[in-house]
């Protein structure tokens, strides 16, 4: 048995590697850039873990979720790696000093974009030795970054100061104009590309039309009623999830939360564990909920309402039956619903009233300090603050012969086109009956369709009930005893000091 399987089954405990790990973790180990796209639940995290405790120096792992971050530095301390922390907004001012000082005695630690750009953070970390960079959901470069969490954007540049280490970026979707995007802005220079397929073949599709929302509401309760539990119930709105969440309560005796950006952070954090130990069967969730959830026997996920983009769809329906099971991802629409979607892309985006208008006050303020809480102090909400302080920036650092207003508009045409264009991708896969709904998802990603599933799509017929079809999925790593796991765990921590 080589070095990297004694190690997996040392520190991790696993027996063997899972598909086409051993193969990236070599590369990173060899000090390639490397782009991977597999299915969460695949084991991404390993490929990053292993070689940063392989590798001389310190790993920075970029996540863009600050309890998934946690999770992961009370996994790791748990196996006995002792020597791993994060840096986020959950830190007091004292504990952020206390990491920053022993930045060099980490092997891994975990940091937000946001954090990221800190001009303290990054001086020290551009005198640290950085043994990698590992990006993690990665397509937040390209879906987030120039909007919600435009600090995405300057990872490339926060590489550049540290001395251009290798990277490693990681994410379960990206078609292909997304990972041309990822590779820019990391700056990755002839990366190794592995890319499994997206296709979750124990999960059957199907769209459902109805006439009204109120006959959507019905067939939600229906379909909720009938399906196997835990289940998922994503919707565009806060009003609307927790509408939804209190109706199900009321229906059927299961219990029922909503789960949305405006709670409180720790009812959210609530809610996420009722969930994850099964104490809650349905969630009715904004996009705030899912991404890093390690939860395998999700049953069912519906849309209340449809994502903006294809993949964001194949993200959100695939966090169903990550056991291997079979599973069920259920659209619901109307005529009607294609407004919504467009009004939160407008609203995504200054007007151009309001681009005018700033940029003539940072003018006449003749500031050479335009920040996110600068444009913030002019009355602008958050994201558009964001927004207009990144480009402002972007287009300083041009010399850019177009005035602010012009490079800033230009920019949002550009953006608000790319989004229209996803949207409507998604539409027509929507109202699309005439051919296979997995077929056309694979060809978004540049797949082909290699074998039907037993139970495909609503194009292709889909067998009832659920509960009589047993399909047996991955069974995951195989594991040692637990007298071997306490073994291995005392020999780590005698290793590790």
């Amino acid at each position: 048995m080589g070095t990297l399987d004694n190690r997996l089954y040392e520190w991790f405990g696993y027996s063997s590697f899972k598909h086409n790990q051993r193969e990236i973790i070599e590369s990173v180990l060899s000090g390639e850039d490397v782009f991977l796209m597999t299915a969460t639940g695949s084991g991404k995290s390993l490929c990053y873990q292993l070689p940063a405790l392989l590798k001389q120096g310190t790993a920075i792992i970029v996540s863009p979720l600050l309890a998934l971050m946690e999770n992961q530095v009370q996994e790791l301390k748990q196996l006995g790696i002792k020597n791993v922390a994060s840096y986020n907004s959950f830190l007091s001012l004292k504990e952020k000093k206390s990491v920053l000082n022993r930045l060099p005695e980490y092997k891994l630690i975990y940091i937000s974009p946001e954090s990221l750009q800190q001009k303290d953070v990054l001086d020290k970390l551009s005198r640290l030795n950085v043994s990698l960079l590992a990006v993690d959901e990665a397509h937040c470069i390209s879906q987030w970054g120039h909007e919600f969490r435009t600090d995405y954007l300057k990872i490339g540049e926060a590489r550049n100061k540290m001395g251009s280490p290798p990277c490693l970026a990681l994410t379960a979707t990206a078609a292909p104009e997304v990972r041309k995007d990822i590779l820019d802005k990391l700056n990755m220079k002839d990366p190794v590309i592995k890319c499994d397929t997206v296709d979750r073949t124990n999960i059957s599709i199907r769209t459902i039309k109805k006439e009204t929302e109120e006959e959507k509401r019905i067939e939600l309760i229906d379909c909720v009623r009938k399906l196997p539990k835990p289940g998922m119930v994503y919707v565009g709105s806060r009003k609307k999830a927790e509408e939804l969440a209190e109706a199900i309560k009321n229906e059927m005796p299961f219990a029922a939360s909503a789960y949305h950006g405006g709670m409180t952070k720790e009812d959210r954090h609530l809610i996420q564990q009722q969930f994850l130990l099964d104490e809650v069967q349905i969630i009715c969730c904004t996009n705030a909920f899912g991404m890093g959830i390690n939860k395998p026997n999700i049953r069912f996920v519906i849309h209340f309402d449809y994502p903006k983009d294809i993949e964001s769809y194949v993200q959100e329906m695939g966090r169903a039956g990550r056991d291997g099971q079979r599973s069920t991802s259920i659209l619901l629409y109307t005529e009607i619903d294609h407004v919504f979607p467009r009004k939160m892309i407008e609203w995504e985006f200054p007007t151009e009233e309001e681009v005018q208008y700033i940029c003539e006050v940072l003018r006449t303020d003749d500031s050479h300090d335009v920040t996110r809480k600068r444009v913030e102090s002019y009355g602008f909400e958050d994201v558009h603050a964001r927004f207009i302080s990144h480009y402002w920036e972007e287009w300083r650092n041009k010399e850019d012969a177009r005035s602010q207003e012009e490079f800033i508009n230009m920019v949002i045409k550009r953006r608000k086109g790319w989004k229209f264009n996803k949207l409507i991708q998604m539409e027509e896969w929507i109202s699309n009956n005439n051919k296979c709904r997995r077929e056309t998802l694979l060809e978004t990603f540049g797949e082909t369709l290699q074998s039907p599933a037993k139970q495909c799509c609503d194009v292709c017929g889909i067998t009832e009930p659920l509960e009589d079809v047993d399909e047996a999925g991955d069974a995951g790593f195989p594991m040692m005893s637990w007298q071997d796991r306490l073994y291995a765990l005392l020999q780590q921590q005698t290793h590790k000091g």
